[in-house]
């Protein structure tokens, strides 16, 4: 699934490297990371987007290739902390409505 097709809207993008992760917001929101051409690899939401993608750099197992690629993009938009959650359910339920399953990197354990 491409993050054009995502439902609400991510249009917030940035690389998805150590050295931009501090020109992401300090604040609460959802995101996506998508491979070069957009395919979704994680949906997630965070009070903190900023640290929130600094931490998924630091964890081998978000940056390390998946069936789909290399994690290229960090797509974000800013909502009210309140609603993130019920936001990136809809997102995932989104996904899965559409590929029959969770994105490759949600779908592995901690």
């Amino acid at each position: 699934m491409k993050i054009s097709d995502l439902t609400p809207t991510l249009a917030n993008r940035m690389q998805f490297r150590l050295s931009e992760y501090f020109r992401v917001p300090e604040s609460p929101g959802c995101y996506a990371i998508t491979n070069i051409y957009d395919d979704i690899l994680y949906v997630g939401q965070s009070i903190n987007l900023s640290q929130r993608m600094s931490q998924h750099l630091s964890n081998p197992r978000m940056t390390e290739p998946t069936n789909l690629g290399l994690g290229t993009w960090f797509y974000y938009e800013l909502w009210p902390s309140s609603e993130i959650n019920a936001i990136e359910t809809r997102l995932l339920f989104n996904h899965k409505a559409v590929e029959g399953l969770l994105p490759p990197l949600n779908r592995i354990g901690p």
